[in-house]
């Protein structure tokens, strides 16, 4: 199991939140766009935090936002080698946690179509396929909106 901690971000992470952004996640999103999603939904962005190192780098993040009255992942991301030891069950949590203490016991997102890793990751997580966005992607690509419902149980 990796050495980390999971913790609210800070406005100190953003450049490190648009590097694993931009580093794992196929986006036509610039820098501002992050940052503005940042700054709006700053309640809503953890980061997770190796301390295996002295500088506790940043290994991955969850980036949330409130839309239509429920909760939405709008990026999560895990540096490669950090992947499947927990980080991203670790942020998913807490941002879930988040919605739910403020109020919202439904999250959606959207994953590229092609991108079973990452459907199988949020199918554990208790997500469930909810319909399908044509083109929704700026390469054309459709996305797949996952719906998780009756977050209060976390509280």
């Amino acid at each position: 199991m990796a050495e980390f901690r999971i913790r609210k971000a800070a406005e100190s992470d953003l450049d490190e939140i648009i590097r694993l952004w931009k580093r794992n996640i196929r986006t036509i999103n610039t820098a501002s766009d992050i940052a503005e999603l940042f700054y709006s939904f700053e309640n809503y962005f953890f980061v997770a935090v190796s301390l295996a190192s002295a500088e506790h780098r940043l290994i991955g993040f969850v980036g949330g936002a409130v839309r239509q009255g429920h909760g939405h992942i709008s990026g999560i991301a895990v540096d490669k080698e950090y992947r499947r030891r927990g980080v991203g069950n670790g942020l998913i949590k807490a941002v879930e946690r988040e919605f739910s203490t403020n109020a919202f016991d439904t999250v959606t997102l959207e994953v590229r179509q092609s991108n079973w890793r990452a459907i199988r990751f949020y199918e554990k997580q208790g997500y469930k396929r909810s319909y399908i966005v044509k083109g929704y992607y700026a390469d054309g690509e459709d996305a797949l909106v996952y719906t998780k419902k009756k977050l209060k149980s976390l509280q």
